[in-house]
């Protein structure tokens, strides 16, 4: 396989210290092929909110797999969860469902220049491989042209760009940026005027923040509408599923002159998975677990980090915080974050750029995990030699930063 793996954040960036295949997950704990446990904060990038083999999302897939996996024919299951969707996140008044992330934002942003009839996009983060156009080869003409980036908190230069390209703006496309997310933030609903005022829809990217934050993610916990939204991978504990979200009169345009349409949209097994999901969520207060599980991992990590002095620091928002590096005497960003991760993997613990925790991290895993990180801080050393960066990482080490 190209990389050796098909995602890219998947391939270990720390071998040998890095497992390179996992075999099992049970709970908030990964076993590899060589029988090693792991205390797991990846979260296979996010998807998994419940933990490994949950029972009752695997209860509800084997009781799917009996009845069919896909048809060429509507299945009830598509309504229930539609109806479920629309009852419980709150800028959606209709829904589609597809597999990916990526390709449920692509399908927004045909929507969004279908309903406007303008053709520039404004995008802040990362939102899937299909949706990258900068810094990338493979690219039609004109392609990367109709697509301008913004950082995360810049209103100003928001602003600059819709003057710049006044009545030429589609949509502006926002993920929540995990470091930079506080509960005091203004700027979501500064730029929900801003976008009124110059005719653009607003895109909400809640792939990862949704079902995690609030069930409706970004939008439900800063309260304000987006005009359309993306959930997918908090939505099905790790099945594949995507769902695009929002207006009734802008969603309608994917049934006629803005054709969306895929064989695999309302497949059961994930259909199942997400319907059983969100019972979870109904009966047990799992968004106040996450939140709760962050907290003591995020206070945790900040008293090891410091009494350790070492410049790393856990910002954002408790259900998905994000190290962030600092360069030091001893070691350069970068260096700091592999030997930081090396470590922490030869102590039992799987960690990512983004600090996921689930429904299955007790008070007592999360304990454990802290005395591993503290052990694993403490076999921290500096050689005095440069930091060994692979520069094929690079790109790999771009989309960490982003979540992808």
């Amino acid at each position: 396989m190209p990389g050796g793996n098909g995602t890219l954040n998947k391939v270990p960036r720390y071998a040998p210290d890095e497992p390179a295949l996992m075999a099992r997950g049970k709970g908030c704990r990964l076993w590899d092929v060589d029988g090693n446990e792991y205390i797991d904060f990846r979260c296979a990038l996010g998807p998994v909110t419940l933990g490994y083999c949950y029972p009752e999302i695997d209860d509800a897939i084997r009781r799917q797999l009996s009845s069919g996996i896909v048809f060429g024919h509507p299945n009830e299951l598509e309504f229930e969860l539609a109806e479920e969707l629309v009852t419980n996140i709150p800028c959606a008044e209709s829904v589609r469902f597809l597999k990916t992330g990526g390709e449920a934002v692509a399908a927004t942003i045909k929507l969004a220049r279908a309903f406007t009839g303008r053709p520039m996009i404004l995008g802040c983060g990362y939102h899937g491989w299909i949706n990258g156009v900068e810094k990338t080869s493979g690219l039609a003409p004109g392609v990367a042209e109709s697509h301008r980036s913004f950082a995360y908190g810049d209103l100003a230069g928001v602003q600059r760009l819709l003057e710049e390209h006044e009545g030429k703006v589609a949509a502006v496309v926002l993920a929540g940026a995990y470091a930079a997310m506080h509960a005091d933030d203004r700027f979501p609903q500064e730029l929900r005027k801003l976008t009124r005022q110059h005719g653009a829809l607003l895109i909400l990217d809640e792939i990862v923040t949704a079902f995690r934050l609030r069930l409706g993610g970004y939008h439900e916990f800063y309260d304000f509408l987006p005009d359309l939204a993306v959930f997918s991978k908090g939505i099905a504990n790790g099945m594949p599923l995507s769902v695009f979200a929002g207006r009734r009169e802008i969603m309608d345009l994917a049934a006629s002159r803005a054709v969306v349409s895929s064989t695999f949209s309302g497949e059961t097994l994930s259909v199942a998975a997400a319907l059983a999901l969100l019972k979870v969520y109904r009966e047990h207060d799992v968004i106040g677990h996450l939140w709760q599980a962050g907290e003591q991992m995020g206070n945790g990590l900040r008293e090891i980090f410091q009494r350790h002095g070492l410049p790393v620091e856990l910002k954002g928002l408790a259900p998905c915080q994000a190290f962030v590096f600092h360069g030091d005497h001893r070691y350069a960003s970068d260096r700091l974050q592999q030997a930081m991760f090396r470590a922490c993997y030869k102590h039992g613990i799987s960690l990512n750029v983004i600090c996921f925790v689930n429904f299955s991290h007790g008070p007592q895993d999360i304990a454990q995990a802290l005395e591993r990180i503290d052990a694993a801080c403490g076999d921290l050393s500096f050689d005095g030699g440069p930091a060994r960066i692979d520069p094929a990482l690079a790109t790999v080490g771009a989309l960490a930063n982003m979540g992808a």
